[in-house]
């Protein structure tokens, strides 16, 4: 009797453990079989010679940079507009041949919130991916049979800066995945705050791929914003702040103080408490080309938030990519002033131990930026950063 109690116990327990295997979503059988692709990269050519060359090199970069044969506009035509991404190209040529097919896109290998969309071909261009994420996506002729699709998955470089494509825009870019000294190993938050030209010829494509990245401000500098923000359509309303910086004011940007008028000054400071909350408003800020006023503010920005003052000049110049005129290094052959040297040397002369310090004294001391705002940034930008305890 207490061997057939006992066969029974152990045939209860295999059974048991057989079962527990088989729902257990970890287990080996359950294990989705996922193909590795790698890691893949969004920055052109171009892109990455200048992102991976030494500072003190793009001083004088390669010649797309620093030839100049005298006005600025033969620069602009000599260069156009390179600063699209490169698309991350989802291929799945195991398909089966059909009309149309569906491919989902994910964080994560259950595909939980997962981004569903069609192609006509055997492959997916895939934008706006977010750097230093790992994706995983799968395709089908039908919704259906996407379940039992072949998974793959890729990591997308960590390289900084995040490049966006919005069809009708240029110069498009996320401030986040910049390395920071605040927190050791830290890098500025992603899908905050975007950089980027003006709106007037953005695509209907353009406003849904906003719509995507969760963008809810506008923050417009040129001259005269208008009332609403041109990104806006019919289901995602985008609020528009007016952050006018007059054009020619070139001079008095850095104090933010122009013959006594702090009006400037002002404007940065409403801009800033914008960046505080968001959060709760992803920010795309810009002027006609997201060159100068944009580049001061996206300096101050990334400079408060702990990005070394090299990283925040390669930055601004970046917007060259976008063949925008004299957003140049160096001072060139014209005699046009260096804006980024003309400010670096200026963060020099400012108290404070580091760049970050220097950055954070010269918001607060010089355009009245609370430091509640300053710190509340920091915390929201910068994971794993705790505001200093009140003296």
């Amino acid at each position: 009797m207490k061997k057939q109690l006992f066969l029974v116990f152990m045939l209860s327990g295999l059974l048991l453990t057989a079962c527990n295997t088989g729902n257990n979503p970890g287990s080996k059988s359950n294990t989705p079989d996922v193909e590795d692709l790698g890691t893949k990269e969004i920055h052109t050519e171009l892109m990455q010679r200048y992102l991976a060359d030494d500072w003190d090199s793009i001083l004088t970069y390669v010649p797309w940079v620093t030839a100049d044969s005298g006005s600025s506009s033969h620069r602009s035509e000599m260069l156009g507009d390179v600063s699209q991404p490169n698309p991350i190209k989802l291929e799945f040529d195991e398909v089966g041949d059909a009309d149309n097919y569906y491919v989902q896109i994910a964080k994560n290998v259950d595909f939980e919130d997962a981004k569903l969309v069609q192609s006509n071909e055997k492959s997916y261009n895939f934008y706006n991916s977010e750097i230093g994420q790992e994706y995983y996506f799968r395709a089908a002729s039908s919704e259906d049979e996407l379940e039992d699709a072949q998974i793959k998955k890729f990591k997308v470089n960590e390289v900084a800066p995040r490049y966006i494509h919005i069809d009708g825009v240029i110069n498009f870019r996320d401030a986040g995945g910049w390395a920071s000294s605040l927190v050791e190993g830290a890098k500025v938050k992603q899908g905050l705050y975007y950089r980027c030209a003006q709106f007037n010829s953005i695509t209907a494509d353009g406003k849904s791929a906003l719509k995507d990245l969760g963008i809810k401000l506008d923050i417009d500098m040129r001259d005269n914003p208008p009332s609403s923000s041109p990104a806006s359509s019919s289901d995602w309303t985008i609020d528009i702040l007016d952050g006018r910086v007059a054009s020619g004011t070139e001079d008095y940007r850095w104090e933010g103080v122009q013959n006594g008028s702090k009006t400037i000054a002002q404007t940065y400071k409403k801009i800033f408490e914008a960046i505080a909350q968001a959060d709760q408003k992803p920010i795309a800020l810009h002027c006609t080309h997201g060159a100068d006023r944009t580049g001061i503010v996206s300096y101050f920005l990334l400079g408060l938030l702990g990005v070394s003052k090299e990283d925040c000049s390669r930055d601004y110049v970046m917007t060259r990519f976008a063949g925008e005129r004299s957003v140049l290094p160096y001072q060139d052959s014209r005699g046009s002033r260096c804006e980024i040297g003309n400010w670096n040397t200026k963060t020099e002369a400012l108290e404070g131990a580091t760049f970050a310090d220097k950055m954070f004294k010269h918001l607060h001391d010089d355009f009245e930026i609370s430091v509640d705002t300053l710190e509340t940034i920091r915390e929201l930008f910068i994971p794993g950063y705790t505001r200093p305890a009140a003296a």
